[in-house]
């Protein structure tokens, strides 16, 4: 949105309707005649809320709360996707897009942050039919070529919650530097944001998977740039496919059964955190957006990546 010059006619304008019911106040309160009931011109003019609702931060779409069912509406789901459970959610913000790979070059050039693979044994790829780390492969070299448009990819959890925690540094919630502004998405808002704010939706955007994901029938064996796929109800993009997303929560496969209605935060403690979205690598089971996925902290595979959240 373009800023209002404060100086200019506009600014003037938008000022003066602040000013103009203090004005009337003042003066009025002050006279002899004053009483508590003033007559309806006299009134201060009703402030439209909109005008006092922060801007949308860039990239980021804002996803107005509610209450859905979420787990496996379709009756084609794996069995941690049951019971069927009405949840709701407060409003936040998600990112428009997932994190892509010049956006973690740039947090790694600014901080010198080398990723668990590179510190470690590499990432887990696809060789044959089997799954095996390569010491050689993390974000910055996978088997397939990418451009700072895809998505990154060969990222742990705990790779994600640094770059968020050098994202909050940068961008404080305060002028004490405290307070948690982006993180990762929880569960349950992953699920309701990706079904364009809880409707009954199995991938992200409606039930045609080809027209809103990629996966292994159209990817090529690769990720894609954000962005290329229809976005969903809310103007999200890739909530089904390209990679799987890490979201904040501990898994537990019993957790549907036990799960409080307002704002989920998930299980207390485990050893798995959760993914979802499904990726480039997976079939139509895969990128639909009831399923759960699950994998340690420290893991990292070619096909994990994530998406940032930010408290509203």
């Amino acid at each position: 949105m373009r800023p209002v010059n404060p100086f200019g006619k506009e600014g003037v304008m938008r000022i003066s309707v602040y000013i103009y019911p203090i004005f009337l106040f003042l003066i009025f309160s002050a006279s002899p005649l004053y009483s508590k009931e003033l007559p309806d011109w006299m009134k201060p003019l009703p402030i439209d809320p909109e005008l006092l609702r922060p801007a949308v931060p860039e990239g980021f779409v804002l996803v107005k709360g509610g209450c859905f069912q979420m787990g496996d509406t379709f009756g084609d789901g794996e069995n941690d996707e049951k019971p069927v459970h009405e949840v709701c959610v407060d409003d936040f913000y998600m990112g428009k897009y997932e994190v892509t790979v010049g956006e973690f070059r740039e947090f790694v050039n600014t901080t010198g942050y080398r990723t668990e693979a590179e510190q470690g044994d590499g990432c887990f790829v696809l060789t044959g039919s089997k799954w095996e780390k390569d010491r050689n492969k993390n974000w910055r070299n996978l088997d397939f070529s990418q451009d700072d448009r895809h998505p990154v990819a060969c990222v742990s959890w705990n790779d994600a919650q640094e770059y968020i925690r050098k994202l909050n540094e940068k961008f404080p919630l305060n002028k004490g530097g405290q307070g948690v502004v982006y993180r990762l998405p929880t569960e349950v808002e992953w699920e309701y944001a990706a079904r364009s704010g809880g409707k009954n939706e199995k991938y992200a955007g409606g039930n045609d998977l080809d027209s809103v994901g990629w996966y292994n029938d159209n990817s090529g064996g690769k990720t894609h740039p954000a962005g290329q796929k229809k976005p969903n109800g809310l103007g999200l993009y890739d909530m089904t496919g390209n990679v799987w997303e890490w979201v904040q929560d501990w898994y537990d496969e019993n957790y549907y059964k036990n799960s409080p209605k307002d704002n989920p935060r998930g299980a207390s403690s485990g050893q798995s955190r959760v993914l979802r979205g499904g990726s480039w690598v997976d079939d139509a089971m895969g990128p639909r957006a009831a399923n759960r996925n699950w994998d340690n902290p420290g893991n990292r595979n070619y096909f994990n990546g994530f998406r940032v959240a930010r408290t509203k």
